[in-house]
């Protein structure tokens, strides 16, 4: 490809749908368990009014309703809850200091995964993992 030294305006995404020979489907339960787990994670997770209203842009619970669109309501919601807690982690990794706090965060939440009932802890991602 040439090299230019102007700038690209506009680019162009492929069409991945049309690809696609399966019909796209959504769960059925989809309004009800995205909402109770994105009312969950707002509920633990202490964000700010800005970081709220681009949580609940982001609409995970949707997303994992296409992907598991015949799950019933308590598998997809354990599904809607790991896919925000996932995005809601990896948004408070990205505040941190690469090789000290990652790690840290890391601990908490390996600690919390492996003893919910005894561990302690502030953090709100440990917190978070626990529940």
């Amino acid at each position: 490809m040439p090299c230019s030294d102007s700038l690209t305006t506009a680019f162009v995404l492929p069409d991945l749908v049309s690809h696609c020979s399966f019909p796209l489907r959504i769960n059925q339960h989809c309004y009800d368990v995205a909402r109770a787990s994105e009312k969950w994670l707002l509920g633990g997770a202490n964000l700010s009014p800005a970081r709220a209203a681009k949580f609940m842009g982001l609409k995970a619970g949707e997303l994992t309703a296409a992907c598991y669109p015949d799950a019933e309501p308590f598998q997809l919601r354990v599904c809607d809850d790991f896919m925000n807690y996932l995005f809601n982690l990896d948004d408070w990794l990205d505040e941190f200091d690469q090789l000290t706090d990652t790690r840290d965060m890391a601990n908490c939440c390996i600690a919390a995964m492996g003893d919910p009932v005894s561990f302690q802890t502030d953090k709100r991602a440990g917190l978070m993992t626990k529940s």
